[in-house]
């Protein structure tokens, strides 16, 4: 399709909509994923409609998350396993395997087993689990190393910043810990901000940045104004 070009194009980093934690198969919507999907699409519209570059991750949850805010551009979406998130089941096993030696605290085995009445628990204990990954205490044997994967998450922002450059905005869907990784690197953040920030992107929660001068700057972190149901804001 012809692309306008903006005056003021944007990085979208945007989450995919609540998955089915707690059941056999996490890596789909639940009914309030798709719920917050078709919302993401109505506040997406005007960039897409006006040519904005469409990514995603393989993952099914992106991929459903997207849809809608595709709509009849579904066939333009560049798809990259580079876009697809770490293994939290893996780093949380590998964390139980190797907490003696980390001296690494655990929460109760009944909070593990029950993510979704211990989501709060489980989720101000990770940043434990990702720091430990980052010093390179935990390798994961899905993802590999803390620095595999940001380089990984990271390839394709040469392309978007080309894209900023030549007026095209970019809608980007993917996960928490892949955009919360992106956003650290691109504008100089820390890991422990690094680590926060994952842990409390809500579900189809919108965040931009744009170029300015020698760096990125980001301009909305997090968004949710369009989940305007209390409902629709989750964590998981």
């Amino acid at each position: 399709m012809s692309a306008a070009r903006s005056d003021n194009p944007r990085l979208v980093l945007v989450r995919h909509g609540q998955a089915s934690l707690g059941t056999d198969d996490y890596d789909r919507l639940s009914e309030i994923g798709h719920q917050q999907a078709e919302s993401l699409g109505r506040r997406l519209s005007h960039s897409v409609a006006n040519g904005a570059l469409l990514w995603s991750g393989t993952l099914r949850r992106h991929r459903q998350t997207l849809a809608p805010v595709a709509g009849e551009r579904s066939a333009e979406v560049r798809r990259t396993r580079d876009l697809d998130e770490f293994s939290t089941q893996g780093l949380v096993r590998a964390a139980l395997e190797h907490s003696a030696r980390l001296n690494l605290p655990l929460p109760p085995r009944q909070h593990l087993a029950d993510p979704v009445t211990h989501l709060d628990v489980l989720l101000a204990w990770f940043p434990r689990v990702m720091a430990a990954w980052q010093e390179e205490g935990l390798v994961d044997p899905e993802t590999g190393t803390w620095a595999d994967f940001r380089e990984r998450v990271l390839r394709p922002s040469d392309d978007w910043a080309s894209a900023l450059c030549s007026g095209r905005s970019v809608v980007v869907v993917s996960s928490a810990g892949v955009i919360a990784t992106v956003v650290a690197a691109l504008a100089c953040r820390d890991l422990a901000w690094q680590r926060d920030l994952a842990v409390t992107l809500y579900n189809a929660s919108v965040t931009e940045l744009r170029l300015a001068g020698d760096g990125w700057q980001v301009d909305a972190c997090n968004c949710t104004r369009h989940l305007d149901d209390e409902s629709l804001r989750t964590r998981a």
